[in-house]
């Protein structure tokens, strides 16, 4: 009896956490989704929206460790797209804000069905801020237009860069302020033909390069930060872009910046009928060489984004298989699976195993600040009713034999889940 009190009395005290008890574990302070309410996933397969005209847009909040019900959890309306290549959403490393592209708009409710929703989607232009200080309550502050259907953000401590579809605005660089408004808004020279079109954008770990995904010439380059007085002035092109696959979306530089990997998922998003590729690119930083494709990698069916460890050793891939199809389609709902590959010094993938998971259309994946967990977005599942969306957990086993395992329990989000980032 002694003993039994003793262990009470220490949970009452918090000396037993919550954190250890918890069927889900994931060691970061945070998690950002965007949610995509205006339109269903098999709405990229056959045009049908099947949306609910009372649900809105949304960005959710996740404040670890997570408790029961929804203390830590917190929603805001913030206007956001699933058509967006997965990189619509920034959030800084130190927390505190973060940035939403608003690459299209809400159709009029009148709207059930396009024959195209990539090219029919009402077009959108503006970068929203929200204040995630309290992880518990988000509060959306502003927006601002940027250009026309803004499609990547990343950031960079304060900086931000992003590409928008608009001539003279392919290439925009903010510096923001302590409350996310703009600092310094520069329009940058992209020095790309007018038929072609920026798609993607990275940061280097540096913060002294910025990488590119061009669109029709299925390209991607390289861009030298030019600094005056520790503040971006302009960027440069370094050497010619170099060609990587059939239809590459999102990159991401390894953990040590020497490689850049590409997605080259073969197929507008949801309509690939092969797999996939990553191309592991090496730049020449100083313009010397050319750049180089240095290997290629098979991947799943549909990836919508990949995501490479803290300590650049492992890369997981989310794929979406053909869970997206419309649910009176044989199989429906199923095909969901994360891939896991590990990452050599030379940036070269191999495979290690496919793990796959109820949901549809799993499309964004982080690792948490150790790289011992996972989450991945799941846009909704194979349930009638209103229907959400969620975050799915698992736990990643590290070492020469690596494995991921799936946790006991998952976060219910908006449904259109799409693009989550860690705050570490």
């Amino acid at each position: 009896m002694k003993k039994v009190a003793f262990i009470a009395g220490l949970a009452a005290f918090g000396s037993i956490s919550s954190f250890a008890q918890s069927p889900i574990t994931f060691n970061a302070r945070g998690l950002v989704v965007v949610s995509d309410a205006d339109m269903s996933a098999s709405s990229l397969v056959d045009g049908k929206l099947l949306r609910d005209n009372t649900s809105r847009d949304q960005l959710s909040t996740i404040k670890f460790p997570v408790e029961r019900g929804s203390k830590g959890l917190g929603t805001a309306l913030v206007s956001n797209s699933a058509l967006g290549y997965s990189k619509t959403l920034a959030v800084p490393a130190a927390g505190g804000l973060a940035y939403v592209l608003e690459n299209r708009i809400r159709p009029e409710d009148a709207v059930t069905e396009f024959k195209d929703p990539s090219k029919e989607f009402p077009v959108g232009e503006k970068l929203f801020v929200v204040d995630i200080a309290n992880l518990a309550a988000p509060k959306a502050k502003f927006g601002f237009p940027v250009g026309r259907k803004p499609t990547s953000i990343d950031v960079n401590k304060n900086e931000l860069i992003l590409t928008t579809s608009d001539a003279g605005k392919e290439l925009v660089f903010i510096e923001a302020g302590p409350d996310g408004k703009p600092a310094r808004f520069l329009n940058l020279p992209a020095a790309i033909d007018t038929t072609n079109k920026i798609i993607d954008v990275s940061w280097h770990p540096s913060g002294d390069f910025i990488a590119f995904t061009l669109d029709n010439s299925n390209e991607v380059g390289l861009y030298k930060v030019i600094r005056e007085a520790g503040k971006l002035k302009n960027v440069e092109l370094v050497g010619k872009p170099v060609k990587v696959g059939a239809d590459p979306t999102f990159g991401r530089f390894t953990t040590d910046g020497k490689h850049y990997l590409v997605l080259d998922s073969k197929a507008a998003p949801g309509k690939a009928s092969g797999e996939g590729e990553i191309f592991v690119v090496d730049f020449s930083m100083d313009g010397a060489t050319e750049h180089k494709v240095a290997g290629q990698a098979p991947v799943g069916l549909n990836t919508g984004s990949f995501a490479v460890s803290p300590d650049g050793t492992l890369l997981v891939t989310a794929n979406a298989g053909k869970s997206g199809a419309p649910w009176t389609e044989a199989g429906a709902g199923t095909g969901s699976s994360l891939t896991l590959y590990k990452v050599g010094a030379t940036g070269a993938l191999t495979k290690v195993a496919d793990y796959p998971f109820e949901g549809i259309s799993a499309q964004s994946v982080a690792f948490d600040k150790d790289g011992s967990n996972l989450a991945v977005s799941v846009f909704e599942y194979l349930e009638f009713g209103s229907g959400n969306g969620g975050v799915e957990f698992w736990t990643v086993a590290k070492g020469d034999a690596p494995s991921l395992k799936k946790q006991g329990a998952r976060i219910s989000v908006g449904k259109g889940a799409h693009t989550l980032r860690v705050i570490p």
